[in-house]
């Protein structure tokens, strides 16, 4: 009797643990390693800016893991994490780095690499519920998340928290969505400088999409970049229109966008005392075609720039960066006659173009000619233009690649391209718009249905836009060589 009686309590107790409707629990993720030997890359998200005649290599190994949890309640509801784990082997572990207030740190993101590791190292990606509205065809993202606008990322590629709410009718698709990026910081403390909600920079989204027939696609945008964190404020709006349309054997896609608005601060080191006017666009036309074992591709994108500063107008195309704690306004300067030009910021103002990127273009097929997510993978993220708005200069990017599935456990792909600035400012006075052409190639093998082993390589040609550049001499020309692993869970 006794047994029966445990048994009986273990059962219940078993079932008040268990929630009403199963969980459907869901672990994924991936794992990268990199061994880099580039003459310009070194573990780290900037702007390539030659400025020596000769550079010794740097070799380095560098790994990213992603974890990915989905808790699924139903077909309906969801919450989605991202977690991710970056590390340079040999790079600081066990508590700091001996710089600055960091020599006592025990928590520091890229890190864990040095030796016995023990480095806290663990970064969220993605933290958001996904639900659908009962009796209705909308679906609703609420937190973290992943987004990337409608014109091929060269506006905003980033993970920010947020709302966004999409919906289906028929062939037509809508969206809407708020993002905030940041609110007003000190610098200091890293704390609020005012009643949170009131000092912000927001951004704000319309998005349209309907399918005319199984071969044409038509959509438009519109964001509204709104930053109110400094007694300076910045508003812009972005709106523009896109289109995907398969042609015979061809898929052709671009877009086309307009900015305007106003800056009551300098931006792109713009000088006018009374505020910048913005008045900038963007498009951008590409193809693919099935061809042989694979597919060719060529792309164009023009992202307009500025060549006065002194106008008060800012014609040069407004993409979103990193700028935390309301800081980063950007003045570039070059050395008269020319030469390796070099950036300062100061606290107070914010700039869209003034930190790390948040915007991409990967439609490229670039490694080192502009940020292309799609070629990294890891934590090195250095390109010449590192962000379409380029320095105020704007950009010009013309490419054309193929890629190859030449049997089922290998593929092969190479890339040739070229970058101009869409204006040259006048800190830049070497006489031409070329910055460069790249070509790469990449091949892979695949040592199981999900591990892959690939070697990418790349070399840049520097253009005459750098000519003389270092002393009266011409700077190197980068390149990169990248044995990689990659493993998909």
């Amino acid at each position: 009797m006794k047994k029966k009686l445990i048994v009986v309590s273990a059962a219940a107790a078993l079932s008040a643990a268990v929630p009403a409707s199963a969980l459907e629990n869901d672990f994924h993720g991936s794992y990268k390693l990199k061994y880099f030997l580039s003459n310009t890359e070194k573990g780290a998200t900037e702007q390539i800016k030659p400025s020596a005649t000769s550079a010794t290599a740097a070799n380095y190994f560098e790994q990213r893991a992603r974890l990915f949890y989905t808790a699924k309640a139903n077909d309906d509801l969801k919450l989605v994490t991202g977690f991710e784990i970056d590390s340079v082997f040999g790079d600081k572990a066990q508590g700091g780095i001996d710089t600055g207030s960091n020599i006592n740190t025990t928590a520091f993101r890229n890190s864990g690499g040095g030796l016995e590791s023990d480095a806290v190292n663990l970064e969220t990606k993605w933290v958001y519920l996904d639900f659908n509205i009962p009796s209705t065809p909308v679906n609703v993202r609420a937190g973290i998340q992943a987004y990337k606008d409608p014109f091929k990322g060269i506006f905003l590629d980033a993970d920010l928290a947020g709302v966004y709410a999409s919906a289906r009718y028929g062939n037509a698709q809508t969206a809407i969505g708020y993002f905030r990026p940041y609110e007003a910081m000190d610098l200091t403390t890293g704390k609020a400088k005012t009643p949170r909600g009131t000092d912000n920079f927001d951004i704000a989204v319309l998005e349209g999409k309907y399918n005319i027939n199984k071969d044409l696609t038509v959509g438009g945008a519109y964001f509204l970049y709104s930053d109110y964190r400094t007694n300076a404020p910045e508003t812009f709006h972005t709106f523009g229109v896109n289109a995907e349309a398969k042609v015979g054997p061809a898929i052709i896609s671009g877009f086309a966008a307009y900015q305007a608005g106003f800056s009551k601060q300098n931006t792109n080191g713009l000088t006018a005392s009374k505020g910048t006017t913005v008045n900038a666009w963007a498009a951008n036309v590409a193809a693919k075609v099935k061809a042989g074992p694979g597919t060719a591709r060529t792309a164009f994108l023009y992202a307009s720039g500025d060549q006065d500063k002194n106008d008060g107008v800012d014609h040069s195309w407004q993409s979103v960066s990193q700028t935390k704690y309301g800081l980063n306004t950007t003045t570039l300067t070059a050395p008269a006659g020319g030469g390796a030009v070099t950036s300062t910021t100061a606290a107070g103002t914010t700039t869209p173009n003034g930190g790390n990127p948040t915007n991409s273009y990967n439609e490229s097929g670039m490694m080192l000619l502009n940020r292309n997510l799609a070629q990294g993978g890891t934590s090195t993220d250095t390109n010449i233009i590192s962000n379409i708005n380029n320095n105020g200069q704007g950009a010009v990017i013309i490419t054309a690649g193929y890629d190859a599935t030449l049997t089922p456990k290998v593929y092969a792909s190479a890339n040739v391209g070229a970058g101009l600035t869409s204006e040259n400012q006048n800190t830049y006075n070497n006489g031409s718009h070329y910055l460069g052409t790249e070509v790469n190639v990449e091949v892979g093998y695949k040592l199981y249905d999900n591990l892959t082993a690939g070697f990418q390589a790349a070399y840049l040609f520097l253009g005459p836009y750098y000519k003389n550049a270092v002393s009266g001499q011409d700077p190197v020309d980068p390149y990169t060589t990248r044995v990689m692993l990659s493993y998909i869970f």
